[in-house]
């Protein structure tokens, strides 16, 4: 039933802490990243594919307890000074990954889960990254092109065009005819497109098997500006069979 009347509702002041029914079995350490297994809704030390929750302001041991016998207090808000791989100074306002319960990445893997936003860098492998839990996660695109090659020229194919400022998070490769020889590039300039990919060799590939290129540390594009992939010639055998397939978030 619509709402008809002005009600009045509870609600929190303080969104600092909050309190989440722990799973069975688990032991969480203070200062643990703490996930929602999607299959039951409790808490546990983070494993792949959770739901980031938070961070555990307290230990908490339900090793011989029940679902829900016991609540752990995590942060929900704040920012956290924490081991963090691939940081640069380049990447600031990046997408943040847990891979486990205690470090994070910039380049994530598949089943690594987002839990903030990288907001400054304090030395090598260490960033202060802002977590934004539950619902607050940026949503993630992904563009699939196929891409093939040529004995007589390099062969430029067209991925997208963003239709506001993006920053891309991972690129995969995978052909069904590896070439001889032939560089794969991605980027923005139409004669040489090498500023997010430059010469992945793609002779090196094995067939139907994913590889992933290391992608520049400046990854940001702006709206209306086309990313191109260009495949270099090769000499007696072709890339052919090819699909390249690209993650990327939209920034504010």
């Amino acid at each position: 039933m619509a709402l008809t009347a002005n009600r009045d509702l509870n609600r929190y002041v303080d969104q600092e802490l909050r309190s989440f029914p722990v799973a069975a079995s688990e032991h969480v350490w203070k200062g643990a990243f703490v996930g929602v297994d999607r299959t039951t809704g409790y808490v546990r030390n983070l494993q792949s594919e959770d739901l980031f929750a938070g961070i555990a302001y307290e230990e908490i041991d339900n090793t011989n307890g029940s679902d829900g016998e016991v609540s752990v207090r995590l942060y929900t808000q704040g920012d956290f000074v924490l081991t963090t791989l691939a940081a640069s100074q380049a990447l600031l306002g990046s997408a943040v990954y847990a891979i486990d319960n205690e470090i994070t990445t910039l380049l994530p893997s598949e089943g690594a889960t987002y839990m903030g936003v990288f907001m400054a860098l304090l030395g090598s492998g260490a960033g202060i990254v802002r977590i934004l839990p539950m619902g607050s996660q940026q949503v993630e695109e992904t563009v699939t092109v196929a891409i093939s090659g040529s004995t007589s020229a390099a062969v430029t194919h067209p991925v997208m065009i963003p239709q506001r400022n993006i920053r891309v998070i991972s690129l995969e490769v995978s052909l069904i005819t590896i070439p001889d020889q032939g560089n794969l590039d991605v980027g923005t300039t139409l004669a040489d497109p090498d500023e997010l990919v430059n010469a992945f060799n793609l002779a090196t590939l094995s067939s139907n098997t994913p590889a992933a290129p290391i992608l520049a540390s400046n990854r940001k594009v702006d709206a209306g500006i086309p990313i191109l992939a260009k495949v270099g010639q090769a000499t007696s055998t072709a890339a052919d069979g090819g699909m390249l397939t690209m993650r990327y978030i939209e920034l504010p």
